[in-house]
């Protein structure tokens, strides 16, 4: 008789019985919510500011998608959605930055939902101001976030989806970075990030529709490549030239003379001038 480990056996009964294993839920396309995080500072004095982008993210879809982000709920403002069998929860969490790992774990312990149908919104100091970017895996690129929920949420895992909303770096490499990320937009940057933000919420918006990830990242993606500069055309030859003859008259009267030639015409050669010794030879007469 063969004997099957204990875990093993554990996972066909749970199964046979129509339970859902952690691996299932995971391997499964297209089934159960999706849980959209942006993240933020909570606090009135952090309203507008660049590491905030995230939280206007989940404003502005909520807003749209007419869902009330307010129950608080595992340290976290949440909201859910639904429309047919799409489903979705809207969370922004209430810990700090460097925090927020710890409110992405409890969130998806409660609702039952993996890191494959887990978003995060989050700003990006090496996205172009105003640009977004889809991504399916990476590092944490120095954000206090992100490292946080590979580090609290994921397990040390990287492959979750992000949609990064570009603030770009300081204009001066004399203010910090810190202070850039916690301080607000001018006029002129505003008015890009309003853009920034609508298409984020275009795109999250997009993947909960259409149930794919990597389908709205390709088209995303695309949208904002830099676009290839054509190197300039090198200016063509000229098919023909123009040859200028000027001659000067007993009155000092000038002529000019235009001949015009194919570039590929050969100039005719001047006679060779005889050398020294040839024009000494000559005048010797014959040998």
């Amino acid at each position: 008789m063969v004997r099957a480990p204990a875990r093993v056996i554990g996972s066909v009964s749970r199964r046979a019985r129509g339970v859902r294993t952690s691996a299932d839920e995971a391997s499964r396309d297209g089934d159960g919510a999706w849980a959209v995080f942006g993240l933020g500072n909570p606090g009135k004095k952090f309203d507008g500011t660049k590491h905030n982008v995230g939280f206007d993210v989940i404003d502005v879809l909520a807003s749209a998608l007419g869902v009330e982000v307010t129950a608080k709920k595992h340290a976290a403002l949440v909201g859910t959605w639904a429309s047919g069998d799409a489903r979705a929860v809207l969370v922004k969490p209430q810990t700090f930055m460097n925090l927020s790992g710890k409110s992405v774990r409890a969130i998806m312990r409660a609702h039952k939902i993996p890191k494959s149908r887990v978003v995060i919104v989050y700003d990006d100091l090496e996205t172009n101001l105003g640009e977004i970017r889809l991504k399916v895996s990476g590092t944490h690129g120095g954000h206090n976030g992100i490292r946080s929920i590979i580090d609290d949420a994921m397990g040390g895992a990287r492959d979750f989806a992000r949609v990064k909303v570009g603030i770009g770096r300081p204009k001066s490499d004399d203010v910090p970075v810190y202070e850039y990320v916690l301080s607000k937009f001018d006029v002129d940057d505003a008015d890009k990030m309003r853009d920034a933000v609508a298409d984020a919420v275009e795109a999250v918006r997009a993947v909960l529709t259409e149930n794919r990830f990597e389908d709205v990242m390709m088209r995303v993606n695309t949208k904002f490549a830099p676009k290839k500069v054509k190197p300039p055309k090198k200016p063509k030859a000229p098919k023909e030239r123009v040859f200028v003859t000027a001659t000067v008259d007993e009155n000092e009267h000038v002529e000019l003379t235009l001949d015009v030639r194919p570039t590929n015409h050969a100039h005719q050669k001047k006679p060779q001038q005889p050398r020294q010794e040839e024009l000494a030879e000559s005048a010797a007469g014959p040998k």
